[in-house]
């Protein structure tokens, strides 16, 4: 009988601003405990520890890491995506590099690429792509990045191809970035989950929950959809996004319309979120880039009835269970929110496909997936650590 070796100490990137906090979180919190065998080596008990970069978390998002009993670090550099070139991206990947050091990491799942190269490559290093500037252009603006912004497509470019695997989240976006950086190093469709949302009373409202300033987000349609909807709509979210070069391809967030005929709700803690996903009969989704959609899937959990944009990701997600819409319609839009109030058995009945969906995607699915990934990283690197022995 195999008995434990020392703990795998297991780092993995985050930060505090979107949904990398919650898949982050969610995966250590679900990693935290479990073994991993590599070949005929004993397993080992994984111990991860997050370690964020940007905006600092919360004091919401604090609690929620020590109540899932997850180690957190910081570092007070910026994200890729707010740095102004290439020497400010070094500075933070040189931060990240000496944390993982001090941290003693056995492996790194790093869920910003452009910092993957400035670790060492004697480092077991997994890139996890969340989005990119590259495919965020190509699907919200229909063309290139700029050439000022060129910088980070290549730093892109270089941290997926020095990954000794690449994660997505969906074999629609694994498609969408394979036809910009060309093949990528054991490239793995791994599903985001979602802890259930336990339903609750359902309220007359369509939810959404996305952030306002990001035009990928499509969230200015909703507002003129809901203007004569017979369900009010409410959005959850921030509606001014930090400061940044505009790398992330949303700007700064500062300018731009306003909500006016939704009920703006501003940003929720992550519990708050969830009892108002409990409540609404419908959630909506008009995002015109979606590598995953997270609060998709925690909506669908509680029983929602989808709205969702027809894009390739929502349709490989929930195609027959939800009602695809043109997100660029805000009248088609209406028509599908009015179309489901006033057809109570089509609302019922689209909340139960949903649910249904949403319980494929589960936690220990998706450790169960990270972790032989994560086997068969260790594997290559322990081979080829014995094949540089004389």
């Amino acid at each position: 009988m195999r008995t434990l070796s020392p703990p795998l100490n297991l780092v993995i990137t985050t930060d505090a601003v979107g949904g990398v906090w919650r898949y982050a979180l969610d995966l250590a919190g679900t990693l935290k405990g479990r073994a991993l065998a590599v070949a005929d080596d004993a397993p080992q008990v994984v111990e991860p520890l997050l370690i964020g970069l940007g905006p600092r978390p919360s004091e919401a998002q604090r609690d929620e890491a020590y109540e899932a009993g997850v180690a957190l670090d910081w570092i007070d550099r910026p994200l890729d995506w707010q740095v102004e070139g290439p020497e400010a991206l070094s500075e933070s990947g040189r931060a990240l590099a000496a944390a993982v050091t001090a941290a003693g990491a056995d492996l790194v799942q790093v869920n910003n690429p452009p910092l993957l190269p400035f670790l060492s490559p004697h480092l077991p290093r997994i890139a996890a792509a969340h989005s990119c500037l590259s495919t965020w252009w190509q699907a919200v603006r229909g063309e290139t990045p700029p050439l000022n912004l060129a910088w980070h497509g290549a730093a892109t470019a270089r941290g997926l191809a020095a990954a000794d695997a690449v994660i997505s989240p969906s074999h629609a976006f694994a498609a969408a970035m394979t036809a910009i950086y060309g093949a990528l190093p054991d490239l793995a469709v791994v599903p985001n989950a979602a802890v259930p949302v336990m339903a609750g009373r359902k309220r007359q409202v369509a939810l959404a929950a996305a952030r306002w300033w990001d035009p990928a987000k499509n969230l200015t349609v909703l507002d003129a959809a809901a203007e004569g909807a017979l369900w009010p709509v409410e959005i959850a979210g921030p509606l001014e996004g930090p400061g940044s070069s505009g790398s992330g391809g949303a700007g700064s967030g500062g300018a731009g319309p306003r909500p006016v005929h939704v009920t703006h709700l501003g940003s929720l803690p992550n519990r708050a979120l969830r009892a108002r996903m409990a409540e609404a009969a419908i959630f909506v989704s008009l995002a015109l880039y979606e590598p995953f959609g997270l609060s998709v899937l925690e909506a669908a959990g509680a029983g929602a009835a989808l709205v969702l944009s027809d894009i390739p990701t929502h349709r490989e997600l929930w195609d027959d269970c939800a009602c695809f819409v043109d997100p660029h319609d805000p009248h088609a839009v209406r028509d599908a929110l009015d179309g489901l109030v006033r057809d109570p058995a089509a609302l019922g009945r689209m909340g139960l496909l949903a649910t249904t969906r949403a319980a494929t995607f589960s936690h220990a699915r998706q450790a169960d997936a990270m972790l032989a990934v994560y086997a068969r990283v260790l594997a290559r690197h322990t081979a080829d650590r014995g094949d540089a022995v004389p």
